[in-house]
């Protein structure tokens, strides 16, 4: 896997939206949290306009992810936010200039459809981490105050050499396992919705020998239910050497009977699609749409632990 440089103090760092929009004061306030920490913000486009449901339309999103690998100025690209959207401009993306210029690049939700493309077609590492637009700090009164957890975690991973090592929740929340035995391999995944979204084409997700990382926010159950059926007749959890289950925001079972009853709850939908594989399983892992939020290196190397309910990040993200 191709390794970008650490960002130093200074650096020049894009700031895009290949998904939904911003408003401008959110905008405003990203910027300010990106100086913060200690990087130059270099605001594109996209980060200013409005199409419908969509920042921009589907080539001037392409253009602005293009452009910020492109230049040489810029050092590293930070999302603004999610939304819906990357899945439509990943015809549109320039793979080859993209890996040729390997930069460090930040975001989750639907930043996960670049995340696999970028992980699997350009062989380049990418961090599943907070985006300027996100709650990782917030702005008051003109001053940026970050939450201690996540401010570190994205440092350590964007800034230094250094392997994470050992994971530990916020609030030092313990891990959760299912099933037994431990496993090793490159960690991919990230939103269970895009995940799902991309299967049948050519930029699925490839879990082969991998650990796979799974989160979601705002699906009731029996949608849960539904995508991790669909990526188990993909053979995804077959393939896969073992699953890291992060947080599952605001997945709630309906209020109402769905088609004659009450969703099941979400242990048990777990228990009938992933633990029939006898995968390690990791959960309560507090990645995802949630904070504080852990950075992680997607492409590195992932040890997990079931029986002592381990994960541990084995190398950096960077080189």
């Amino acid at each position: 896997m191709i390794k970008p440089k650490p960002l130093k103090t200074g650096d020049k760092v894009a700031v895009i939206a290949p998904s939904s929009a911003s408003d401008l004061k959110s905008v405003k306030n990203a910027e300010k949290k990106i100086r913060a920490l200690g990087l130059t913000p270099v605001m594109f486009p996209t980060c200013y306009t409005n199409y419908g449901h969509l920042s921009a339309t589907d080539e001037e999103r392409a253009d602005d992810v293009n452009d910020a690998f492109k230049d040489e100025t810029i050092k590293g690209i930070i999302c603004l936010r999610g939304g819906y959207g990357t899945i439509r401009i990943l015809d549109l993306l320039d793979y080859q200039i993209i890996a040729s210029n390997p930069k460090v690049f930040v975001g989750f939700s639907d930043i996960t459809a670049l995340h696999t493309v970028f992980n699997q077609i350009c062989k380049m590492v990418t961090f599943h981490g907070p985006m300027a637009a996100t709650n990782f700090a917030r702005v008051k009164n003109d001053k940026v105050e970050f939450d201690n957890y996540s401010f570190e975690n994205l440092v350590k991973n964007i800034f230094t050499k250094e392997p994470m090592g050992l994971h530990s929740n916020p609030n030092k929340e313990a891990l959760k396992s299912l099933n037994t035995g431990k496993a090793q391999g490159q960690l991919a995944g990230g939103n269970l919705t895009l995940l799902t979204a991309t299967l049948g084409s050519k930029y699925e997700i490839d879990t082969r020998g991998k650990i796979l990382f799974i989160e979601e926010i705002g699906e009731p159950v029996y949608k849960l239910d539904r995508m991790l059926t669909s990526l188990a007749l993909a053979g995804k959890f077959h393939d896969c050497a073992g699953i890291i289950l992060g947080t599952f925001v605001k997945c709630e079972r309906e209020k109402k009977a769905y088609e004659g009853g009450l969703d099941l709850p979400l242990e048990e939908v777990v228990d009938n699609t992933l633990v029939k594989y006898k995968k390690p399983i990791i959960y309560n892992f507090k990645a995802g749409h949630n904070f504080p939020q852990p950075t992680m290196a997607l492409g590195t190397k992932v040890r997990i632990d079931a029986d002592m309910k381990e994960v541990e990040f084995l190398e950096s993200g960077t080189s």
